[in-house]
């Protein structure tokens, strides 16, 4: 089903018909573009970039041609024997590559008409063995190989070798490319598949100069057989492809953007350019959700320059192709994008200036080099002086894919969630093979004190028992099956204000052996995490993952309540301690932990060894099978064997220093008001962020239905009370809030799904809202109010202490004091009481009120409350919670008013919570990658 928001436009599909006849004068600009996009622009090589690549080229088609063992079975030894479609296709990938340093200038290789003759040879030996007009596909072979790799392969080099193939070559290699691709009116081709395979037909037409194929291969992208049902630049409400909101699905249930999305807009983006001068030329206004996308899909999942992993699928189990190269790959087709006429100006300077901060923002600019396109693009890009663009900050949600990124100027996390919507891992083809936990909260944290986390061979030699973020048995997983989705439907969240973000998981695992109710807070300088109802039935420990780090090459340091552990890099002797009493840690190539309910926390420090054929076994990656040796520091929490009520709260201080994280420990700048299997929520700032899992009460508000939600003061001078709320299990159809708040005044603004009703005709203070959520697929609602109590100035505001903050930018900036009003205004909650501070499970105790700063921003300087619960509240809210009782987990709200005074409350809410017997959905993997 298509989002009608997004079908394509009729004129585009009526102009078919239009569509003026190709001139042998087309035929040629066609294949001019297509060169370029291969070799890149011709010009003088005046960069690094386009140094090292022309010379990596050179050195890897000089290897491929000494290594070359030709036979009636092969034309390299270790791609034995051709027949295979793997073997074929990757023997053209390496024709490839030498026929690229054959067409460049500079290359060692150039117009050697040695090795001209070898490549035209190669080809006329793999036409003859199996890939030619004639094949049938064996049983068992994969399709991909033949109707897109070798395909789009073999187009490249024979558009670089045009001018030296005979017309009887040129023939039957577009013949052979047209009858492996087969038909392209399928309803199930979508996507990056879709994109890739009319790719490949565009250039089957343009080396026999054949307008019927480039024909073809155009309107195909569009979909011009089904009306655009399957059209690659419109939306999809369901399946495969480019969703509203910045999801990307592949294989109808996988988040896929930094995979098959990227290489969707690749293909996508060179068909643009290619086909930019000729009469077949992509419609601009096609284009409009593809130019949306880059701000709303891609960008928020890419940390200096690497596609993030949670976005990734299987890719992540391969060698060769690492984060850093997708990202390349996004690069070069903003690259492509630029390059096309037909693109709008503005455009196109946004795509190079994104362009320029991607390449900008690499860690290491060798990590996985640029191609030649690339490099030659980007000395263009430099020498033209575009300035990059600025980098993603805040929290973005994606709830088609249950996907949360949060960027900050120093750290970026991401968040893997699942749920009955969306799989919890890809295994598939034999590769990732030890996927179990990928999709039960895996949160990724990206910081630049170890740029390379992920990327310094983390995949094969991470425990995956010991997942960051996720809650597990330690029982052994049966091996992974393809297409798992989760039992549970909750799992999203939402953004408030572009800045902070909220997410919750309803885990139960792929055994159903362990379930835990989880929380994660995004916050300007810290990621607080909550889990209550943390259960087992397995028969073995249940653990929480708070972090399990592959350590630099270099070493690290690494205390415990500032005291300095023994870390040697190189040889370590493996250790493994529990403290009982344990207030934060501190790792110095990541940042801090404070562990906000001083329960026993478990450190292990130990090397952890693999190999990436451990984890894929597909033949295109079993050529990495050297072992690899790596450090780890994982700190967890030991829930106990088969628990029924275990809980965690902790904080994540990335890039934080170890002074701010004793800091942070020593006086939290957050107040953990609750932390139950029916509700768990935080408050700081005047800020209130929490997951209702049933209906209860917080200070003022009252969620009647389960909902993430998050309210506070907004706009300037905090003007205006602004509340954003989502349905993350999307299947509810409305939302039910009573607010009975005396500062709520009129509405300001509010989406067209949100109703009031207010309490008493007339007046303020009392509103109960009703969001329609139906058909909403989880995304985020907000209604802002006037504050009563605001009068214009902060100095006529209740004093507080004064508040450093960073919003959306990366400028840190400081507000002056505030002299203390000779009038205090009434406090915003109801009674003036001592400042008491209650951990969860503890009694409670005095503590003095002052302010506490963490990072470059302050995390939570102490504001007025929202409204602190009462004790009726705090009843009420057990009334509304259902299910049976046995022992009891404590939650605290608590507030701070005026700056010196609050009062407490605390609530009894208890329940077992026992894994569901609900099951998830399974099905075949299909034959394709």
């Amino acid at each position: 089903m298509v989002a009608d928001s997004a079908k394509t436009p009729a004129a585009a599909l009526a102009s078919a018909a239009d569509t003026p006849s190709l001139t042998p004068a087309h035929f040629r600009r066609l294949r001019q573009r297509w060169k370029a996009t291969v070799t890149g622009n011709h010009m003088r090589v005046n960069s690094d970039d386009v140094y090292y690549a022309l010379s990596k080229l050179s050195g890897t088609a000089e290897q491929y041609i000494a290594n070359m063992q030709p036979s009636r079975i092969h034309i390299w030894e270790d791609l034995s024997p051709i027949h295979l479609s793997v073997n074929f296709r990757k023997s053209y990938e390496r024709l490839r590559t030498i026929a690229q340093s054959y067409s460049i200038p500079s290359s060692i290789h150039y117009h050697d008409l040695n090795v001209q003759e070898t490549v035209i040879q190669s080809l006329d030996f793999i036409a003859s063995e199996i890939y030619n007009a004639s094949v049938v596909q064996a049983k068992g072979e994969n399709w991909w190989n033949f109707r897109i790799g070798a395909p789009l392969a073999l187009v490249d080099i024979a558009i670089l070798l045009y001018d030296d193939l005979t017309p009887r070559r040129r023939h039957e290699i577009g013949s052979t490319i047209v009858k492996n691709i087969g038909s392209i009116g399928q309803r199930s081709l979508k996507g990056a598949n879709r994109a890739d395979i009319c790719l490949a037909l565009i250039g089957a037409g343009v080396i026999t100069n054949e307008e019927a194929e480039v024909s073809r291969g155009r309107w195909c992208l569009s979909d011009r057989e089904y009306d655009g049902e399957n059209s690659i630049f419109r939306l999809v409400e369901s399946g495969e492809g480019l969703y509203e909101g910045g999801s990307y699905l592949s294989h109808e249930i996988f988040p896929y953007s930094g995979g098959y999305g990227v290489q969707h807009y690749y293909s996508l983006s060179k068909a643009v350019n290619v086909l930019s001068k000729s009469p077949y030329h992509i419609n601009t206004t096609e284009l409009a959700v593809t130019y949306t996308a880059i701000n709303s899909t891609f960008s928020p999942v890419m940390w200096r320059g690497m596609m993030m992993g949670h976005i990734r699928g299987r890719d992540i189990s391969r060698k060769s192709e690492p984060d850093a190269f997708w990202g390349n790959l996004f690069l070069q087709s903003l690259l492509y994008f630029a390059d096309a006429e037909l693109v709008p100006r503005k455009h196109r300077r946004f795509f190079k200036s994104l362009a320029r901060s991607i390449w900008e923002a690499a860690p290491l600019p060798d990590l996985y080099g640029l191609n030649i396109t690339q490099a030659f693009g980007m000395q263009k890009v430099l020498e033209e002086r575009v300035p990059p663009a600025p980098p993603p900050i805040g929290t973005f949600a994606t709830p088609m894919s249950d996907r949360i990124m949060h960027h900050r100027p120093e750290w970026a996390a991401a968040l893997a969630m699942s749920s009955s919507r969306i799989g919890r891992y890809e295994a598939l083809n034999h590769e990732n093979l030890r996927p179990w936990y990928q999709g039960d909260g895996f949160l990724y944290v990206y910081t630049d004190k170890d740029p390379l986390h992920f990327s310094n061979d983390y995949w094969p030699t991470m425990d995956p028992y010991h997942t960051p973020g996720v809650t597990n048995g330690q029982n052994p997983q049966d091996p992974p099956a393809y297409k798992f989705t989760a039992h549970r439907d909750w799992a999203g969240g939402l953004d408030w204000r572009g800045t902070h973000g909220v997410a919750g998981l309803d885990a139960l695992s792929t055994d159903k052996g362990s379930s835990a109710r989880k929380s994660w807070f995004f916050l300007l300088n810290s990621i607080i995490a909550l889990g209550a109802g943390c259960a087992g039935l397995s028969g073995t420990e249940v653990h929480t993952t708070y972090e399990s780090r592959n350590l630099p090459l270099a070493g690290s340091n690494f205390s415990i309540n500032g005291e300095y552990q023994i870390m040697n890099p190189g040889w370590i002797k493996p250790w493994e301690e529990t403290h009982e009493q344990v207030d934060w840690a501190y790792l110095d190539s990541f940042g801090g932990y404070v562990f906000l309910d001083k329960d026993p926390v478990s450190f292990r420090h130990e090397k952890r060894k693999g190999k990436w054929t451990d984890i894929n076994q597909y033949p295109d990656y079993l050529g990495f099978s050297d072992p690899i040796t790596r450090e780890y520091l994982t700190i967890y929490r030991n829930h106990g064997v088969d628990p029924k009520e275990g809980h965690y709260a902790y904080a994540l201080l990335p890039s934080a220093s170890s002074d701010e994280t004793r800091d942070f420990a020593a006086l939290p700048p957050i107040n953990v008001t609750h932390n139950t299997p029916r509700l768990q929520a935080i408050e700081f700032n005047n800020t209130v962020m929490a997951n209702f899992w049933s209906g209860g009460t917080i200070g003022y508000l009252t969620a009647v239905t389960p909902c993430s939600i998050m309210w506070g003061y907004s706009g300037a001078e905090d003007k205006y009370i602004t509340i954003s709320v989502s349905d993350p299990t999307q299947r509810a159809t409305r939302i039910v809030l009573f607010i009975n708040d005396p500062d709520i005044g009129g509405v300001v603004e509010k989406e067209d799904s949100i109703q009031l009703r207010w309490g008493r005709a007339g007046e303020t203070g009392s509103v109960t809202i009703t969001v329609n959520v139906e058909g909403t697929h989880g995304k985020t609602h907000r209604v802002s109010f006037e504050r009563i109590s605001w009068r214009g100035t902060l100095e006529d505001l209740p004093w507080r202490p004064p508040m450093k903050e960073v919003t959306t930018s990366t400028t840190t900036t400081t507000a002056s004091r505030r002299p203390k009003p000779t009038a205090v205004k009434k406090p915003l909650t109801p009674n003036n009481t001592t400042v008491t501070s209650t951990k969860i499970d503890q009694k409670s105790s005095s503590v003095k009120h002052q302010t506490s700063s963490v990072g470059k921003a302050s995390l939570g300087t102490a504001k007025p409350s929202l409204g602190t619960a009462s004790k009726a509240a705090g009843k009420a809210a057990s009334k509304a919670a259902n299910g049976k009782t046995s022992g009891t987990t404590s939650g605290t709200i608590s507030g701070t008013i005026s700056g010196t005074t609050s009062q407490t409350a605390s609530e009894t809410v208890s329940e077992t919570v026992e894994p569901d017997t609900a099951t998830s959905t399974t099905s075949t993997a299909p034959e394709g990658t």
